[in-house]
């Protein structure tokens, strides 16, 4: 069954499971045998109106009608995109031409829960003459070209920003599909939330794991989804036992009471320790590791015991028809990525740290660009993508580091942020932490700026106990000269921690008032107040203490210029690197202040 196709193994669930339900919305329900014969006339309407080929648009407005033209596509051998019913015009039609999409999808209602779904030609498209199938058309191939029968095309911005199309063949589907239900143990019975949005990847998985294996598909609308109290309820009410989420889902929601969770998975992004020790008590829970270009989901663990994962959360054993490798960062494919190498041949070729490789028929078709395909292929044509993910091998297992290009150069050394992070994380009593590489500045008009490292973080560890653990880990020159605690992290649309709005915050952050300030007595703030408050703005502690020596607190080089320049601004004009260096503690420092001795 693990080759069998998609389509195929739909079409027996609604055989063998007629009556069991197979969609269910706050709306109504759908048994298999509702679905099964809704389905097969949306796909009969798309023999009559698309060409072999051509490409169907599917409005992705949450319900069950995308999910079934989704079905009926895969019946009728048509690719398919969807599309966010909440982009412009202008965007959805720069898609749709760029498919070459012919119809699409449209939701008139239908009483009793029961969906409506239409389908009419694309207004407005002007067909695309076509090459015959002999014609030898000069040029990178399109989409109608290629020898793959495709599934689906999906824009990703990626790490670019820059959206994407990428196009995945239907083959890829069957293996990867069979691995999740069997080691998922979906069926009849079991009910899966259906979380990711329609336009994401993600929701491939949720759906074909749950259609082909006789389980019923759990569809509400987004305000239901949101994270936190609105979650837990949902998966309460619909007593959901299957669930794939992202780590802000996870780590914003707490399971419900008398939970009927039987599977829980971590996908779209690194899991932490908090977020195991959580979801671990209620159900069997699953990291996952994919790509939008490696047809989702390429790696998935066993169930993980917390215990188990103090020194970080694995990405997995393989999922699907693929093979890996680890290569160091920059170099290029060469015989070490043959998918025929086994598992000792390819060790010897693999670093224990390196750019993740992906390989064998889980690696999608390529990218369609306005000139035509660009495959994800070598130069002997063997299916390979580079995810642009350093990962580590420790004991056997591979583990999350960081994405190449957001690998930082800071004071000369080459860091990796995801190694600190997940350092951190490794605290109990952090649950979340990000390290960014932020330019602080000096004094105004051509004072002193440096690059330093900060780490922000969720939890109640107090920043002292949270940079000695990483003092006691890591490499000196690793540990964060901020360590800032945060109540919660920013996170974007697409539930992707908001670095860029981490530093906003930071640099938007009141600086200290001059040393003429007066306080709210009408007195001036004393020297010692001054330095206190530029030392918590230089480290992030809140609970700065004139005893504290400043390079025990996160004080470096970077840092320690900074600090005599702020003095400098402030009035001591005399202050020097050598005093900071020389004071035992800040107090030392501060009382030298007055004098101008410093």
């Amino acid at each position: 069954m693990r080759d069998t196709p998609v389509a195929q193994a739909i079409r027996h669930a609604v055989e063998t499971f007629p009556d069991s339900l197979a969609v269910q919305t706050p709306e109504g329900a759908l048994t298999y045998r509702e679905f099964g014969a809704a389905a097969q006339r949306l796909a009969d309407r798309l023999d009559t109106l698309v060409g072999p080929r051509g490409f169907v648009g599917i409005d992705g407005t949450r319900g069950a009608g995308p999910i079934l033209a989704m079905v009926a596509a895969l019946w009728a051998d048509r690719p398919f995109v969807v599309v966010d019913p909440r982009d412009s015009e202008a965007s959805t039609e720069k898609k749709f031409a760029a498919l070459d999409v012919e119809a699409v999808t449209r939701y008139p209602g239908g009483p009793g829960g029961t969906p409506a779904v239409d389908l009419v030609p694309r207004p407005g498209r002007t067909p695309r003459p076509r090459p015959a199938p002999d014609a030898g058309a000069a040029g990178l191939e399109t989409p109608w070209e290629v020898k793959e029968q495709l599934a689906y095309a999906v824009f990703t911005s990626g790490s670019t920003g820059e959206a994407k199309c990428v196009l995945v063949a239907a083959e890829a589907l069957a293996p990867m599909v069979a691995d999740h239900v069997s080691r998922l143990e979906t069926g009849p019975g079991c009910r899966t939330l259906q979380f990711a949005r329609l336009t994401f990847d993600g929701c491939v998985t949720e759906i074909l794991w749950t259609l082909t294996s006789g389980a019923c598909l759990v569809v509400v609308g987004e305000d239901a989804l949101t994270p936190g109290t609105e979650l837990a309820a949902t998966l309460g009410d619909f007593r959901i036992t299957h669930l794939k989420t992202t780590p802000f889902a996870l780590t914003e929601t707490r399971p419900p009471k008398d939970s009927a969770l039987v599977h829980v998975i971590n996908g779209g992004g690194p899991c932490r320790q908090a977020v195991v020790q959580r979801w671990s008590a209620v159900a069997a829970f699953h990291n996952a590791y994919g790509l939008t270009e490696t047809t989702v989901c390429n790696l998935l663990t066993p169930p993980l015991d917390a215990a188990d994962c103090h020194d970080g959360v694995p990405l997995g054993e393989i999922v699907g028809d693929c093979a890996y490798a680890l290569l160091p960062p920059g170099a290029e494919p060469d015989a070490a990525l043959d998918p025929a190498l086994d598992a000792a041949d390819r060790s010897a070729h693999d670093p224990e740290r390196g750019e993740l490789v992906v390989l064998g028929r889980s690696v999608g078709v390529g990218y369609l660009t306005e000139e035509g395909i660009v495959r994800f292929r070598d130069d002997d044509g063997r299916p390979v993508y580079r995810t642009g993910d350093v990962v580590e091998r420790r004991g056997g297992e591979l583990f999350y580091v960081e994405r190449l290009d957001r690998r930082l150069k800071v004071r000369g050394y080459r860091i990796d942020p995801g190694e600190i992070e997940a350092v951190a994380c490794r605290l109990p009593s952090v649950r979340e932490a990000v390290v960014l590489a932020e330019s602080v500045a000096g004094t105004e008009g051509g004072g002193t700026a440096a690059e330093v490292l900060a780490c922000y973080y969720v939890g109640e560890a107090d920043p002292r106990e949270l940079r000695a653990h990483l003092e006691s880990v890591v490499e000196r020159y690793k540990v964060p000269s901020v360590v800032k605690r945060v109540e919660r992290m920013p996170y974007t649309p697409n539930g992707k921690v908001d670095r860029e709005a981490l530093r906003r915050s930071r640099e938007t952050a009141p600086a200290p008032e001059p040393a003429v300030a007066e306080d709210t007595a009408g007195a001036p703030r004393a020297a010692g107040d001054e330095v206190l408050a530029l030392v918590r703005e230089l480290t992030g502690l809140e609970n700065v203490r004139a005893e504290d020596n400043f390079f025990e607190i996160g004080g470096d080089s970077a840092t320690t210029l900074l600090l005599v320049g702020r003095l400098r601004e402030l009035g001591w004009a005399e202050a020097g690197v050598r005093d900071v260096l020389r004071a035992e503690n800040l107090q030392a420092l501060v009382d030298r202040l007055p004098t101008g001795t410093v």
